[in-house]
C-alpha cells in the first residue's frame, strides 16, 4: 500500500468516491508520555462496492472499524487505512495514539522553560490533519467537524466554533499542568458542529493560554473575538490592536466581498514555535509568537508586517475558506489573492500608507530572486503529490502572484475585478473551485477575455527587466523613447505590463518629479510617444510608482545622479525603486557591490518606509559577505559599519531610524574595537537617548559582539540568566552559533546533525541562521564540503518545512569564492543524490546557483 505522500491522481480518484463527510473527534490529552489519544468517527458517502483509503498517520492503530466491520490488520498501513466494500451510507470508527510533534506540525508540544507548563496547537495544513485524527486528508473533501477534547482543568481549549459545554470528568485526573508530584481534575469541551471545510483548517489550541476579549461587528450581528497567548506573555497580547484591526478588514472585506462573515467566531492564537507567519484556521487563526508578539520594541516595519498578516488571514476566511481550492495546484490563487488583498486593505481601512512600498521592498523583491533561480515555476504550477507542497509555499506564489492581481485589477479596473470576486465566492461557496472558475467570473464582470493574460502572467515562470531606450539631441531634448523588455532566455515570454514613467530632475538639494507619463508596454521594445520632446532627466524610473512586476534597470545618467545624490532622494516609492534596482543589478554582476552598499548607507538617514530599510540592511549584510570580492570584504564590512554607526549618532532620539540603524551596526561589526561599542551599548557604559536596551536588542547587539570576537559562551550564559524563557533560550542557541571561530560552527553543525535529543523547530532555525552568520566567511571554509556531504543526512531526519528552512540557512554559499572546486562539489553531489528527496535536491540546485551568480558578482566588484 502507497505511503505517506498522497499523490494528486489519487486524491482525485477518491474525492470521486467520497462525499458528504462528517467526523466527530475526541482528544484526550491527558496521558503522560509523548502521545494523545483520539477517537474519531467518519460519516461518509460513497460509491457502493468501492475501495478507497483513509489518512491516518498514527503512532499506533488500536482498533479501526467500518460498518461494524473490524478492519483486518494487514490493511492497516504506513499512514493509511484500507477501506474496502463501502456502502452508499459508511461509518468509520478508528481509535489510535498520535506522537506529539516539535517540528510546528501535527499537533505540537511546547513545553516553557520558565515554570513547565505545556501548550498544544495544530498544524494541519498541508496534510498534517491526518497525524491527529482518521481523516479523508485533502482540500477537496470538505466535510463538518465536531471536536471533543479531554484536557487538565487548568487548561483553555480553543477550535474553531464556540465551545458549547465544559463537562468535569468524574473519576478521572491527569498529572499534566498540576504541582509536581499532584493530580488535578479533567474536563471535556465539547465545541459545536463546523460548517463545512477542508481539513488543513480544522484547528484545536489547548493549554494555559491567557486570554483578553472584545467583540466584532458583522453584517450578520456580533461576534465574539478573543486574543489567545501563552500566559507568561499575556502583558504582551495587544488585544485592542489585533481586534480593532480585524474589525477594519471586516467592515472592508464584507463591502467588497458582498458576503457577510462566515463564520460564529474570530479568535487568534499566539502560538510558540511556529514554523509560519500565521495560518488562517477558520474562526481559531494562529500566529507566530516568536515573530509576531512583541516583548520587545518592535520596528515600524515589523508592526505593519503584523497589521497586514491580520488582514490576510482574515481574507482567507472567504478566499480559501469559503471557497476552497480542490488541489495544492491553486494554493497561489489562496495565497497570492491573500497577499494582495491583504496588501491593499492595510492601505486602504489602516495608517499604514505606504503599504505598497513596504511589499515592493521586501517580498516582491524577494519573488525577483526566486524568480531567476533554475527551479524557478509559473505562478501556476503542478503539483503532483504532498510533498512538493513545501516547495510551493514561496514568494512566486506569494508575492509574485499577488502582483500579478495587481497588474489583473490595473487590466480590467478595481471595481470589476471585486465585482468578479464577490460573484466568485457566491456562486462557489461552501465548495471547491479553480483558477478558470475564478477567472470566468472576473471575465464576466469585466467583459474582457483573460486567456491570453493568464498565459502570459500565470502559466509562463520567469522575471523579465525593464530599461529605457534613449536618444536626445544636443541640448538634452528626447527625441527617441522606448521601453525594452529584457526575457529570460529559458523563459522568452514578453508580458502586458501597465506602468507609469516618471522623470526627475535634482537641484538644491532634493529631486522633484517633472513629469509622469502612463503606459501600456509589451514585447521587445516598446515606443512611448509621450516621452518624446521632454528634458532627459536626472533620474528616470521605468517603473515609478512600482506598478507592474518586473525587474528594472537605471540607464547612465540615473545611475550617476544615484551615485552622487542618493541621499537627497526622500520620495519613499522612488526611493525603494531607486535601492530595489541597484540590488538586483548588483545580484546580476552588472553593477559593483560597493556601489550597492554605498548608496544604501548613504539613503540611510532619509528612508521613510521602514521595510525599505529593513530589507536593504539585510541586503547590504548579504553583498557584503557574498558579491564583495573576498579580498575587500573585511575592509568594506569595517567601512560599513562606521558609516552605521555615524547614522547612528545622527538619528532622532526614539526614533525608528535609530532603533534600524543599531540593529544594523549590530548586524555588520566586523573587528574587535566596532565590537567593543557593542558591548558598551549592551552594557551601558554607551547610551543613546531614546534607545532602550530591551531583552531583543541585547541579544541583537550580543550576536554582533561575538561574531566579530568580543565575547564567547560566557558572555551569552550570562545574558540568558537574565532572559531565562522560550525567547531566551531561543535567541542563546542563535548566538552560540554565530561565534566568530570555527570550532564554535562545528558545534553548532554538530547540534543539528547529531543532536543528542530532539531540537524544536525555532531553536533549530536560529542554530541554522547562526551558522551562516560570519564576520569572515574564509575562516568557515573549511566546514564548507563536510557539511554539503552531511546535508542529506540532516534533511532526512528532518523531513519537510523545518529541514527544508534549515538547509536553506546553512547551504554553503557563504563560501562563494572562498573554497576552491565550490561549484563542482555541489555538481558532483547532484549527480550521486539524484534519489534525494525532491525538495532537498530543489534546494541545492538553487544554492549551486546562487553560488555562480556570487562569483559572477565578486568578479565585477574586483575591477
Amino acid at each position: 500500500m502507497p505511503g505517506m505522500n498522497l499523490l494528486k491522481a489519487e486524491a482525485q480518484e477518491r474525492a470521486g468516491l467520497v462525499s458528504h463527510v462528517a467526523y466527530t473527534v475526541v482528544f484526550d490529552f491527558t496521558q503522560p508520555g509523548d502521545t494523545f489519544h483520539t477517537t474519531t468517527t467518519v460519516v461518509f458517502d460513497a460509491t457502493p462496492g468501492t475501495a478507497t483509503f483513509v489518512d491516518c498517520a498514527a503512532a499506533q492503530v488500536d482498533d479501526a472499524v467500518l460498518n461494524w466491520s473490524r478492519i483486518a490488520r494487514e490493511s492497516i498501513g504506513e499512514g493509511r487505512i484500507e477501506v474496502r466494500d463501502l456502502l452508499a451510507k459508511n461509518s468509520l470508527v478508528v481509535e489510535a495514539d498520535y506522537a506529539y510533534r516539535t517540528d510546528g506540525q501535527g499537533i505540537h508540544r511546547f513545553v516553557d522553560p520558565e515554570d513547565g507548563e505545556t501548550y498544544l496547537y495544530s498544524q494541519f495544513a498541508a496534510v498534517d490533519a491526518r497525524a491527529a485524527f482518521a481523516c479523508f486528508d485533502q482540500p477537496d473533501i470538505r466535510a463538518t467537524f465536531a471536536f471533543e477534547v479531554i484536557a487538565p482543568a487548568s487548561w483553555e481549549v480553543v477550535s474553531n466554533t464556540p465551545v458549547r459545554a465544559k463537562v468535569r470528568q468524574p473519576g478521572r485526573s491527569t498529572s499534566i499542568g498540576a504541582a509536581q508530584g499532584g493530580t488535578q481534575h479533567v474536563n471535556r469541551w465539547i465545541f459545536g458542529r463546523t460548517p463545512e471545510l477542508p481539513t488543513y483548517v480544522a484547528a484545536v489550541v489547548a493549554g494555559p493560554y491567557a486570554s483578553a476579549g472584545g467583540t466584532l461587528i458583522s453584517r450578520k450581528g456580533e461576534i465574539p473575538s478573543k486574543v489567545y497567548g501563552r500566559k507568561n506573555l499575556a502583558a504582551h497580547l495587544d488585544a485592542d490592536e489585533m481586534i480593532g484591526t480585524v474589525q477594519a478588514g471586516l467592515d472592508l472585506y464584507e463591502q467588497m466581498f458582498d458576503t457577510e462573515f462566515p463564520y460564529e467566531k474570530y479568535d487568534q492564537v499566539f502560538v510558540p514555535e511556529y514554523n509560519l507567519g500565521a495560518m488562517e484556521n477558520v474562526g481559531c487563526v494562529t500566529f507566530s509568537e516568536d515573530r509576531l508578539l512583541f516583548r520587545s520594541r518592535p520596528s515600524e516595519a515589523l508592526r505593519q508586517q503584523r497589521v497586514n498578516v491580520v488582514l490576510h488571514e482574515l481574507s482567507h476566511m472567504w478566499f480559501g475558506n469559503l471557497v476552497t481550492m480542490k488541489w495544492w495546484d491553486d494554493l497561489w490563487l489562496n495565497e497570492s489573492f491573500a497577499e494582495f488583498v491583504g496588501t491593499w486593505a492595510t492601505e486602504q481601512a489602516t495608517p499604514w500608507k505606504d503599504a505598497w512600498v513596504t511589499f515592493g521592498a521586501s517580498r516582491k523583491s524577494v519573488a525577483y530572486v526566486q524568480d531567476q533561480l533554475p527551479t524557478t515555476h509559473a505562478i501556476v504550477t503542478e503539483i503532483p503529490d504532498v510533498e512538493a507542497t513545501v516547495s510551493a509555499f514561496d514568494m512566486i506564489t506569494y508575492a509574485k502572484g499577488a502582483s500579478a492581481l495587481k497588474q489583473l485589477a490595473a487590466y480590467v479596473g478595481e471595481d470589476a475585478f471585486f465585482a468578479g470576486v464577490a460573484a466568485y465566492l457566491k456562486r462557489y461557496a461552501w465548495g471547491n473551485a479553480t483558477l478558470a472558475e475564478f477567472l470566468a467570473e472576473v471575465e464576466k464582470a469585466s467583459g474582457r477575455s483573460l486567456a491570453e493574460w493568464a498565459q502570459v502572467w500565470l502559466q509562463t515562470p520567469g522575471a523579465t527587466t525593464l530599461r529605457p531606450v534613449i536618444d536626445t539631441d544636443g541640448d538634452g531634448v528626447i527625441t527617441e523613447f522606448a521601453v525594452a523588455e529584457d526575457v529570460p532566455e529559458d523563459f522568452p515570454t514578453h508580458r502586458p505590463h501597465r506602468v507609469t514613467i516618471a522623470g526627475y530632475s535634482h537641484a538644491a538639494g532634493g529631486f522633484t518629479r517633472e513629469w509622469a507619463v502612463e503606459a501600456a508596454v509589451g514585447g521587445a521594445l516598446t515606443g512611448v510617444a509621450d516621452v518624446v520632446g521632454k528634458q532627459r532627466p536626472d533620474l528616470l524610473l521605468v517603473n515609478d510608482l512600482d506598478r507592474t512586476y518586473a525587474k528594472a534597470q537605471l540607464d547612465e545618467v540615473s545611475l550617476e545622479t544615484v551615485a552622487g545624490y542618493v541621499g537627497h532622494l526622500k520620495d519613499a516609492t522612488a526611493l525603494s525603486s531607486v535601492l530595489d534596482a541597484l540590488w538586483h543589478m548588483c545580484r546580476d554582476g552588472v553593477l559593483p557591490a560597493e556601489r550597492y552598499i554605498d548608496a544604501v548607507l548613504t539613503a540611510m538617514p532619509n528612508v521613510t518606509n521602514s521595510e525599505t530599510a529593513e530589507a536593504h540592511i539585510r541586503n547590504l549584510a548579504v553583498a557584503l559577505g557574498r558579491y564583495v570580492h573576498p579580498s575587500g570584504a573585511l575592509r568594506e564590512g569595517e567601512r560599513a559599519a562606521e558609516r552605521l554607526w555615524t547614522v547612528l549618532e545622527g538619528a532622532a532620539p526614539g526614533s525608528d531610524l535609530q532603533l534600524q540603524a543599531v540593529k544594523a551596526y549590530a548586524r555588520v561589526v566586523a573587528t574587535p574595537t566596532q565590537a567593543a561599542r557593542l558591548a558598551d551599548l549592551m552594557d551601558g557604559a554607551i547610551k543613546f537617548t531614546g534607545l532602550e536596551v530591551d531583552a531583543d536588542l541585547a541579544w541583537d547587539l550580543l550576536a554582533g559582539v561575538v561574531a566579530a570576537g568580543g565575547a564567547g559562551d560566557g558572555t551569552i550564559a550570562g545574558r540568558l540568566a537574565m532572559d531565562p524563557g522560550a525567547a531566551g533560550q531561543r535567541r542563546a542557541a542563535g548566538v552560540r552559533a554565530a561565534i566568530g571561530t570555527l570550532g564554535a560552527k562545528q558545534r553548532a553543525w554538530d547540534a543539528l546533525v547529531r543532536p543528542v535529543a530532539p531540537v524544536p523547530n525555532a531553536v533549530q532555525y536560529e542554530i541554522g541562521l547562526g551558522i551562516a552568520r560570519a564576520t569572515d566567511p574564509s575562516l568557515m571554509a573549511p566546514l564548507a564540503l563536510p557539511l554539503l556531504a552531511e546535508l542529506r543526512g540532516y534533511y532526512e531526519a528532518n523531513e519537510g518545512f523545518v529541514g527544508a528552512r534549515v538547509a536553506r540557512y546553512v547551504f554553503p554559499t557563504w563560501a562563494a569564492g572562498r573554497v576552491d572546486g565550490l561549484a563542482d562539489a555541489v555538481e558532483a553531489w547532484l549527480a550521486e543524490n539524484a534519489e534525494a528527496p525532491s525538495v532537498l535536491v530543489k534546494i541545492v540546485r538553487e544554492g549551486l546557483d546562487e553560488i555562480r551568480r556570487a562569483v559572477s558578482a565578486q568578479a565585477t566588484s574586483a575591477l
